[in-house]
């Protein structure tokens, strides 16, 4: 089998991401950043990719990553410990332990490990599925003006959406796995994998201390929704009405 290359497989999650948008369009709520499955979505993804599954009531998994790099257990991660923890989950995608994940082994991790970074896409035909961003972004304007002046609708700046790992995770990347090839060659090499855990690092050590302390770490989107999603629940079993007769 013929390996594809790894920007290919970012070009395809960023494209079904963007048509997940256009199919939540109709039920999700004007200004939702992300295109959630419905239902409660217990997962984490690690800031290198790696997903973390909690049950439908237990706590957000965040923690088991987060206790898990701390290897001293002193409640901060290290650069040492954050980039030892990615290298951990590189020898496991690395399926052939060549030291390199190829665009095969980029594949296997998106459709088996981490399913969830490409939506669930149905009724979609080819016309449906819109092009990949420009990288101008005067062209990207101008192509949704007139998307929205075709559909009838006011024009005005889009929320950004959220796509692929970013809605489970603490980093904008939509394929996190996939972003680490930097020379584009569609291989991911250890190196390009370590300095990707050190830009990321140094990206969540928000005071630059050299220590990722649990607080400095913000909710995912997906995290988000399962809380507004549950405080709707709690309001549609005990209206304030009820709660306020039941008092009396």
């Amino acid at each position: 089998m013929i390996a594809k290359p790894a920007s290919t497989f970012a070009q395809r999650a960023l494209v079904l991401a963007v048509c997940a948008g256009l199919c939540a369009c109709a039920s999700s709520p004007p200004g939702e950043e992300a295109a959630v499955p419905r239902g409660r979505v217990n997962v984490f993804i690690s800031p290198m990719g790696e997903p973390f599954r909690g049950g439908a009531e237990a706590a957000y998994p965040i923690d088991v990553w987060f206790s898990r790099v701390d290897a001293n257990h002193d409640g901060g991660l290290t650069e040492d410990e954050f980039v030892a923890d990615a290298v951990t989950f590189f020898r496991k995608l690395d399926l052939n332990h060549d030291g390199v994940l190829d665009g095969a082994e980029i594949s296997a991790y998106e459709q088996d490990v981490a399913p969830e970074i490409l939506p669930r896409i149905a009724r979609l035909t080819a016309k449906d599925i819109p092009p990949l961003p420009s990288n101008n972004p005067e062209e990207n304007q101008k192509r949704q003006a007139e998307e929205q002046a075709g559909s009838g609708q006011e024009t005005r700046p889009r929320a950004p959406l959220m796509a692929g790992a970013a809605v489970f995770g603490v980093t904008h990347e939509p394929e996190p796995v996939a972003a680490a090839d930097t020379d584009f060659d569609g291989k991911v090499s250890l190196d390009e994998w370590k300095a990707a855990a050190r830009r990321r690092f140094e990206l969540l050590d928000l005071d630059h201390d050299g220590r990722i302390a649990r607080a400095e770490l913000p909710k995912t989107p997906a995290e988000k929704l399962a809380e507004k999603a549950a405080r709707r629940e709690r309001h549609d079993h005990h209206p304030p009405g009820q709660e306020q007769a039941a008092q009396r």
